[in-house]
């Protein structure tokens, strides 16, 4: 999208604010990792989801099927068989499917959500044209600011964006970013209202994890903010609903759309003694489009991550699910290149 909007961080020093900018990481020509298929959030109620962020963020159904086999099932949800009802719902950069597990038990259908400074897949942004009210209409729909405010946040006055974290009745968190198409530096206005902007995860380690994606990602040198010197100041605390908030970030451009890395300094992330269940609600899995999915394994396996079970046919195709250092989820799925499932399907790269 337009430059300014990539990077609107504000670093509060002292009292005196700066706006950092910056452009997006170089990738390798050819990378491994091609894109992301699509993020994968587990839900208690697939029609009430689905249906809000169709209304929301403007998300299209490209998919529907019955799930009853997964790579890894019987270790990620502690049994051999399962039901799950899944929803594909694509914006014009990058897809989302919901998932709802028909046999889940109670204690996962309540299981505890992700704090804001995680650990893992804290939320995932929507970035729109102002104009939408999406987050207006994700509050009317019954989701919660998690600063306790109806109001967004603008984190500089020079550049026209207000954030805002809220979370929807699976207390699963979602950032939205209205921007004032009226007011960007730029000839003609954005071609589209919507996209999915980010998936964002939360570390106890920074530089374990931004070692661990610069190496699967191919990408040696992501942007990074705060890693000197914290970002931190009021309107940080604003829009986290965090006190005192100290933070340091890195984003990674995976071709459709931004890996986001955050660790709360002000506020210490322990990872869980076992994993998040997958059929707990909340982002499940980071699904990775890949054409080898052998040059996928030895790059994981390179940067330090963990395989969970090896290539399965899933979707009419091949899907590899590995771990990150922080046990977050990832798959790697090598589909036809016309499949409705790859990330080779979106127009552009997300950053228009």
């Amino acid at each position: 999208m337009y430059r300014a909007l990539l990077y609107p961080l504000l670093t509060l020093l002292g009292g005196c604010s700066f706006l950092v900018f910056g452009e997006a990481s170089e990738r390798a020509d050819d990378p491994v990792i091609k894109g992301i298929n699509y993020i994968s959030i587990t839900v208690n109620n697939l029609d009430e989801a689905t249906n809000i962020f169709a209304d929301v963020a403007d998300l299209q159904v490209v998919d529907e099927r019955k799930m009853t086999q997964i790579p890894g099932s019987e270790s990620l949800l502690g049994r051999k068989k399962f039901t799950a009802q899944t929803r594909m719902m694509r914006s014009h950069n990058a897809q989302l499917r919901f998932v709802q597990f028909e046999d889940a038990h109670q204690s996962r259908k309540t299981y505890p959500k992700v704090d804001v400074y995680g650990p893992g897949v804290a939320h995932v942004a929507f970035q729109v044209n102002e104009e939408t009210s999406a987050y207006s209409k994700f509050l009317t729909a019954g989701a919660k600011p998690v600063n306790g405010t109806p109001n967004m946040i603008t984190l500089n006055p020079d550049n026209p964006v207000e954030y805002a974290y809220a979370r929807d009745a699976n207390q699963t968190m979602y950032e939205f970013e209205h921007v004032d198409f009226s007011k960007l530096d730029r000839d003609t206005p954005p071609k589209y209202d919507y996209r999915i902007r980010h998936v964002a995860l939360a570390t106890p380690d920074f530089d374990r994890i931004v070692k661990f994606y610069s190496i699967l990602l191919e990408q040696k040198q992501p942007r990074r903010l705060g890693r000197l010197i914290n970002l931190q100041g009021e309107n940080f605390d604003n829009v986290s609903g965090l006190a005192d908030t100290k933070l340091k970030m890195a984003f990674f451009n995976v071709r459709n759309m931004e890996l986001e890395i955050a660790q709360y300094v002000s506020h210490p992330t322990k990872l869980p003694k076992k994993p998040r269940p997958l059929d707990a609600p909340g982002f499940a899995m980071i699904v990775f489009d890949v054409e080898d999915l052998d040059a996928a394994r030895a790059i994981l396996i390179t940067a330090g991550g963990s395989i969970v079970s090896e290539a399965e046919r899933m979707d009419n195709g091949q899907m590899m699910v590995a771990r990150d250092p922080d046990g977050n989820l990832l798959g790697f799925q090598k589909l036809d290149p016309k499949s409705i499932f790859s990330s080779q399907n979106f127009d552009g790269d997300g950053t228009s």
